[in-house]
C-alpha cells in the first residue's frame, strides 16, 4: 500500500471519530445558535411560559435520540461481531499435539558451564537424589 493511499485513509478514519466524538457538541451549539427559534417554534411548554422551559424539553430530547441511536448502533456492532465469529472459525481447523520432549532436546552449549558453574554436573549445586 503506498504511503499517500495510507496517509489519505488515516484522516478519512481520524474524520469519522471527530465526527461521532462531536455530535452532542454540535447538537448543543445548535441550540444555543437557535435558542429564540426553538423557544418560539418547538418548545412544548411555549404557551406556559411560568415553567421558564425556554427550550430545554426539545433539546433534551435530541440528546435522548442522539443517545439511543448511538447506543443502538453499538448494540448492532456487537450481535453482528458475536454472531459473524463463529461462521469464521467454521472454517479453521485446530489441532493439538503433545511435543516430544526427547527429540527437541538440546545440550547446553559448552559455553554456558563457564557462566554458570553451577550447570556442572559434579558442582556444589544439584538437585536432590530422591
Amino acid at each position: 500500500m503506498s504511503p499517500f493511499v495510507k496517509s489519505i485513509s488515516v484522516i478519512f478514519l481520524t474524520g469519522l471519530l471527530l465526527v461521532r466524538a462531536l455530535v452532542v457538541p454540535a447538537i448543543l451549539m445548535d441550540f444555543e445558535l437557535r435558542k429564540d427559534y426553538i423557544i418560539k417554534y418547538y418548545c412544548e411548554n411555549r404557551n406556559r411560559p411560568e415553567l421558564h422551559c425556554d427550550g430545554k424539553c426539545y433539546l433534551a430530547k435530541k440528546l435522548k435520540a442522539t443517545q439511543e441511536s448511538q447506543e443502538k448502533e453499538a448494540s448492532q456492532r456487537l450481535l453482528t461481531q458475536v454472531l459473524e465469529v463463529p461462521d469464521q472459525l467454521s472454517h479453521w481447523q485446530f489441532t493439538f499435539e503433545a511435543p516430544d520432549f526427547e527429540s527437541t532436546a538440546v545440550p547446553f552449549p559448552f559455553f554456558y558451564h563457564r557462566f554458570f558453574p553451577s550447570a556442572e554436573k559434579n558442582g556444589l549445586f544439584r538437585p536432590p537424589r530422591p
